[in-house]
């Protein structure tokens, strides 16, 4: 008889974006279930909403959701939606690999830096890139969320780039 890896459970909302696992963290109540419901209308996926299953296979960890769960998304303003039933069912993924996290805060970080709000993110012996976006910024979390993600997949040196141009004009 063959049995299924165990899982670990963690507090989130894991969606698919352009192919990359993204898990969603925060405080209960901060926005993770109505963002996620903002990325499946641009045509995102997701994973799972509340609680998230996380196994390890082949080296990498994946979430995926409860049976009980799967395919439904709970926002405090509307309720318990079934997503395959609103956006069809290329709208829902079985599984992901966690390739990236994102936390929702409600206090901005107060510090201004050329740098990003970013460090790694521990889970389970793996090391993830982690982005902090406040959720009281004008600028649209889901639009700042995909940028960041661009920028990881095509590699962001722009501080790289601005302290080589500030190191050349400093010996001009």
């Amino acid at each position: 008889m063959i049995t299924a890896p165990p899982a670990e459970t963690c507090h989130g909302v894991m969606v698919c974006i352009n192919g990359s696992g993204v898990l969603i963290t925060g405080k209960a109540g901060i926005g993770k279930s109505s963002l996620a419901l903002e990325l499946l209308q641009l045509g995102h996926q997701l994973i799972a909403d509340d609680i998230i299953e996380l196994i390890i296979e082949n080296n990498n960890l994946i979430a995926r959701s409860p049976k009980i769960l799967k395919g439904l998304l709970h926002t405090r303003e509307l309720g318990t939606i079934d997503i395959e039933k609103l956006f069809g069912s290329q709208a829902v993924v079985t599984s992901s690999p966690v390739h990236y996290v994102l936390e929702l805060s409600a206090v901005a970080n107060g510090q201004a830096s050329l740098e990003a709000q970013q460090s790694d993110a521990e889970i389970m012996t793996f090391s993830f890139p982690r982005l902090c976006l406040s959720i009281n910024n004008p600028a649209r979390i889901s639009s700042r969320l995909l940028i960041w993600l661009g920028m990881q997949r095509k590699g962001n040196n722009a501080n790289q780039t601005l302290k080589q141009r500030q190191q050349h004009d400093m010996w001009q």
